[in-house]
């Protein structure tokens, strides 16, 4: 929806996996078939400079993260103005100093919008980083943020500072967040069918 309604005003990118690419270009010829979806990845690489030149309004590009490593690749989307970025299973660029987070960094876009499942799978710092590439200086400096929330929060969990670095940072980002729960999923699953096979094992 938000690709369709802003696609007017420009070009749009879509950063996935590379095991997901596919069903980005499916999914968005299903439900916005005014979009023109180009992937980055079916284009030879001596097109690819023609195509990233004629990119214009209503156009959506998917590239993979391996793709967007390469630095020729990186180099390219960094010198267009995108309109909407959207980076998916945005975990991805967890560590600030993988080349990987470098390159999405250098990427400039109007509107930006990540989506992960596990925003956090190792310490408060890959939450920063994700910050940063949506929402700059919100969280201050690394070095701030450790000292302010992380710490706090990692070092000292049960101490009094622990819960009030807690309730700082989820204040501070709660805005920027859109969460679906596991509750709201498991509405929507079917019962899960149970099936018993008595198997008799061979000596």
């Amino acid at each position: 929806a938000i690709l369709l309604k802003r696609g007017k005003n420009g070009p749009a990118l879509v950063i996935a996996p590379t095991s997901v690419c596919m069903n980005w270009q499916s999914e968005a010829e299903r439900f916005a078939p005014s979009l023109n979806v180009l992937s980055l990845r079916d284009v030879s690489h001596s097109h690819r400079e023609k195509l990233l030149q004629q990119l214009g309004a209503n156009d959506l590009l998917v590239c993979s993260y391996g793709l967007m490593q390469q630095e020729a690749v990186a180099d390219a989307l960094a010198d267009i103005e995108w309109n909407t970025l959207v980076l998916d299973e945005a975990q991805a660029i967890k560590s600030h100093a993988t080349k990987r987070s470098q390159s999405v960094r250098a990427l400039t876009g109007h509107f930006k919008i990540i989506m992960t499942g596990t925003p956090i799978e190792n310490h408060l710092g890959e939450l920063w980083n994700l910050f940063r590439f949506i929402n700059p200086g919100l969280l201050g400096s690394l070095e701030k943020f450790k000292q302010k929330f992380a710490n706090p929060i990692e070092r000292d969990p049960d101490k009094p500072a622990s819960a009030a670095a807690k309730n700082a940072l989820r204040h501070l980002i709660r805005p920027f967040i859109l969460r679906r729960t596991k509750d709201q999923d498991l509405k929507e699953l079917p019962a899960r069918p149970e099936i018993t096979l008595p198997i008799e094992l061979s000596e």
